[in-house]
């Protein structure tokens, strides 16, 4: 390594010096020299590892929709494939549904059957409409016989007959009765066609809405656009409504404003360095190839995580222990390619390997010979990333097995 041999000035300079005095070069002469250059050599290390940081835990995350009926029953059909293309909207299978067409029948049959009775009401309307100005027309014949009876008891006249004037004045009461009766009816009629049987009407209606919402939820669709890529169930299995037993797996089809990232974990003592528009690049297991064509992109930091995903507190029946957590989290940094022509070379889930690069160093080395060799030492971690490229490939096509 070219760290190993830089830092080895004080034994090779200790060298010359025993072979300038004609001394003898044994372990005891140059023990120091030597721990000298140990020293250098992992005070090196160490700042172009912190500075420079890298990291096999990354991926190309990809987003998944699980479908899970709203109702469970025994499917019917499957109208899809696996790997089909499916549109939002599209019908995936169907549930039994004898149940809900029944329902829907019945809420139907109900409406029929109030517009039915509607109309019987509006003929009884009308007929308690006549009834009343038949009765009325009546009391009117009725009350011009009583009022001519009262005109002859007023004037003494010879012709009034007493027995006749109180006869006329109890059929003008019974027949006021009949009219009192007569408007009754047609009022009950009017409040049973006005109110009584619309409202009937609207929850026979509602029930019908409702029935057809259960039948709609027996057939299936796509939420999303996007292609099937899991199909757990058969013709005459039971539709599962549980979350974490979908019956079909689908892989949305990405927005143009949602360009594939990579998602990289850091230990935590990088994450100083690690910021946002830091330089690096990005090697995926599955884009790796014989001539390395397009297998080292460049990408930039787009955003890092404020938070630690091991400290995360889930709701549990015990009181929090530290030492109970799992091994310290990462550091998660989030990558997006410099060329977004190169979307196509990430493939979704890919296992990579990331290489950040400090190419400003700030603090106290900003702008020291120190700060310079640095950022100038990005070169040497690049070529060493794309011999590890070289190594995946090795391990990965079956030469010692895959790692």
């Amino acid at each position: 390594m070219i760290e190993l041999l830089l830092t080895s000035f004080p034994f090779l300079i200790r060298i010359a010096y025993l072979r300038y005095r004609g001394w003898a070069i044994t372990l005891y002469n140059v023990h120091r020299s030597v721990f000298i250059w140990i020293c250098l050599f992992i005070a090196l290390i160490f700042t172009i590892e912190y500075y420079h940081p890298d990291t096999h835990k990354a991926l190309v995350p990809f987003r998944i929709v699980p479908v899970v009926p709203e109702r469970s029953g025994t499917v019917t059909s499957i109208a899809v494939k696996p790997g089909s293309e499916v549109k939002e909207g599209d019908l995936l299978f169907t549930i039994e549904d004898s149940r809900e067409k029944a329902a829907v029948d019945v809420a139907q049959t109900q409406i029929a059957n109030v517009q039915a009775q509607m109309k019987v009401a509006q003929s009884e309307v009308d007929q308690a409409k006549s009834q009343v100005t038949t009765a009325q027309s009546a009391l009117k014949d009725i009350n011009i016989t009583l009022n001519n009876q009262e005109e002859l008891k007023a004037k003494n006249s010879p012709a009034f007959a007493e027995d006749n004037y109180e006869r006329a004045k109890d059929r003008s009461e019974s027949q006021q009765a009949v009219v009192d009766g007569a408007n009754a009816q047609l009022a009950t009629a009017q409040l049973k066609a006005t109110q009584l049987l619309p409202a009937q009407l609207a929850s026979a209606q509602a029930e019908l809405e409702k029935a057809k919402v259960q039948l709609a939820l027996t057939q299936v669709h796509s939420p999303v656009d996007g292609r099937i890529a899991q199909i757990t169930l058969n013709v005459g299995d039971r539709a599962s409504q549980v979350a974490l037993s979908p019956s079909m797996v689908i892989i949305p089809d990405r927005a143009a404003d949602e360009p594939k990232e990579i998602v990289a974990g850091f230990t935590q003592v990088q994450g100083t360095v690690i910021h946002p528009g830091m330089a690096a690049e990005v090697a995926c297991r599955s884009n790796i190839n014989n001539s390395i064509t397009g297998t080292v992109l460049p990408v930039r930091v787009t955003r890092v995580q404020d938070q630690i995903s091991s400290g995360q507190i889930a709701p549990s029946g015990g009181l929090l222990q530290p030492s109970n957590m799992p091994r310290p989290g990462d550091v998660v940094a989030f990558l997006e390619l410099v060329y977004p022509e190169q979307q196509d070379l990430l493939i979704d889930g890919s296992a990579c390997l990331v290489q950040a690069y400090t190419t400003k160093v700030t603090g106290k080395l900003a702008g020291t010979f120190l700060g310079e060799v640095i950022q100038a030492w990005a070169l040497e971690k690049a070529v060493v990333m794309r011999m590890k490229v070289w190594i995946m490939l090795a391990t990965g096509a079956g030469l010692g097995g895959e790692g």
